[in-house]
């Protein structure tokens, strides 16, 4: 290991332990939320969505279903973003890019976006998709691993609602729910910069979070598609499997009242599944009957391309700008 490498993981444990030891004041601050608690949910057992309590969004006058929107973002960023953006009247565009979003993630704290004091429910409270490991709560956040499970963890109450919880290991269609997390430091990129006190502890955005670990190294091969070359699952089970997590994902958060959700590349990082797949699987399965008519206002896929290793624009040509669950209605209001 690199010298350089070793001080970066050095100056990660660092924040980890400094974040774990602040969680219980910030907790204790927040009376009103439960930032160490998390529910298993497992798919056998979740029934599929009732379509008469479908919120129905409108796409159109005329139809209803719900947009994707693709950018390279880190998954809290997005998160914090996503209220502004999706709900305001003046833009239906969101940010693209982790620049974007840095630029206006202060402003959108100053108005306190999503933050405990003015969010009651979970309906505006967005869903971040925690790509976990299913051994080991936090992945390697203490030990200064930088996947986007650990990046979740530096800056947030996450892992405290994920250690100690006895719903470990995840089974494999199975994941955790957690309803109140508290971000409460900036990004890796803004160098995990402590939000509070320059912030209230009232003010501090909360999401909720759903922890669901992809397929660990999957047996892959490589198959000819017209001109070119792809990465597949090399056994059929293993993406009958990955949908299973996904529609997890969404039966998980819509069932808790969630309709704004940022997911992002499952399995695609350390795990080593196939990227190309994985974008498929996501189109296929919110293309499924059970997501049909509207059931999320909006979804974002934060694929953080720190690496420059081809995931983000693999998906955004898979699903940026697609509409899923599209279905014809009557003219009117929602």
């Amino acid at each position: 290991m690199s010298t350089s490498h070793q001080a970066r993981r050095n100056a990660l444990k660092q924040i980890a332990r400094e974040t774990k030891a602040m969680t219980p004041t910030i907790s204790a601050s927040l009376p009103h939320l439960a930032p160490t608690v998390s529910h298993r949910f497992a798919l056998e057992t979740l029934p599929p969505l009732d379509p008469a309590k479908c919120p129905g969004f409108r796409l159109s006058p005329t139809t209803n279903g719900t947009p994707i929107s693709v950018i390279d973002s880190d998954s809290f960023d997005a998160a914090i973003a996503m209220p502004s953006s999706v709900l305001s009247p003046l833009s239906n565009n969101p940010p693209t890019t982790t620049t974007d979003l840095e630029k206006s993630i202060l402003s959108l704290l100053s108005k306190d976006a999503a933050s405990p004091d003015n969010l009651t429910a979970t309906a505006p409270r967005v869903a971040v998709l925690n790509m976990a490991s299913e051994h080991n709560p936090g992945g390697g956040w203490m030990s200064g691993a930088a996947a986007q499970e650990e990046a979740l963890c530096f800056r947030s109450t996450l892992a405290a609602s994920l250690q100690g919880s006895g719903w470990y290991p995840i089974p494999d269609r199975s994941g955790l729910w957690t309803r109140d997390v508290v971000v409460f430091r900036s990004s890796m990129a803004d160098g995990h910069a402590l939000m509070v006190p320059e912030l209230e502890t009232g003010k501090l955005p909360v999401v909720s979070v759903v922890s669901v670990a992809g397929l660990r190294r999957p047996g892959v091969k490589t198959v000819t598609v017209g001109e070119g070359k792809r990465m597949v699952f090399a056994e059929e089970r293993d993406r009958d499997m990955t949908k299973d997590k996904m529609r997890l994902c969404l039966r998980m958060s819509a069932t808790q009242g969630h309709t704004m959700l940022v997911l992002g590349a499952l399995g695609c990082g350390a795990f080593r599944n196939p990227p190309e797949e994985v974008a498929d699987c996501w189109l296929e399965v919110l293309q499924e009957k059970e997501f049909e008519g509207g059931w999320f206002k909006h979804i974002w896929f934060a694929v953080f391309d720190r690496k420059n290793d081809g995931n983000f624009p693999i998906f955004k040509r898979c699903l940026d700008g697609k509409e899923i669950g599209v279905v014809s209605v009557g003219a009117g209001g929602e």
